[in-house]
């Protein structure tokens, strides 16, 4: 018996284990994404520019707070999960070795 083989002849751990990361890798988007859509207070903000005699107001101004960082980087680390596990099966694949 080698080290990854099991003597009760249960297969169900073996398939789980294949569906578990990328199941992770989704599961991180989708809750990135999530946290991303969760509605922010507006920030109000106003420059005077005493030379130009004239108030500079913008309404495109983005802040990103820590939650939406949070939520990019969760996202981030999905898809890189993702497309690290699809290189690994693809490769597994490629030169016939299947676990």
């Amino acid at each position: 018996m080698t080290l990854g083989d099991s003597s009760s002849g249960r297969s169900g751990g073996r398939i789980w284990r294949g569906f578990l990361v990328p199941l992770i890798a989704v599961a991180s988007a989708v809750i990135g994404i999530l946290v991303v859509r969760v509605p922010r207070q507006d920030v109000g903000w106003f420059a005077y520019a005493p030379l130009a005699n004239d108030t500079f107001s913008s309404n495109s101004l983005v802040f990103m707070d820590g939650t939406a960082r949070l939520g990019y980087a969760l996202i981030l680390a999905g898809m890189l999960l993702l497309a690290f596990w699809a290189g690994y099966r693809f490769a597994l694949r490629r030169t016939g070795r299947q676990r």
